[in-house]
């Protein structure tokens, strides 16, 4: 049998996520104007570092969307 995270752990854990995929989603994405606006053309690295910024928006909207239903979960509506 595994032990179930606390409310608070979960909350915690989220948190750290959604933090980190925010980061890495604004860093890469200044990454890619910067290096555009220096004139760098838009090649395959340029596209790959724009693609793993939008996964780590996504990243943090996954976790968000776990936030929140932690957040239900402490008001007592369910599961």
């Amino acid at each position: 049998m595994t032990a179930r995270p606390t409310l608070r752990q979960r909350k915690t854990f989220a948190l750290i996520r959604i933090v980190a995929g925010l980061v890495a989603a604004f860093y890469l994405g200044y990454v890619v104007v910067a290096n555009l606006l220096a004139g760098v053309p838009f090649d395959n690295t340029l596209r790959f570092s724009a693609l793993i910024a939008l996964v780590g928006l996504g990243y943090a909207g996954w976790y968000l969307r776990d936030l929140s239903a932690v957040a239900r979960e402490e008001r007592g509506e369910g599961q």
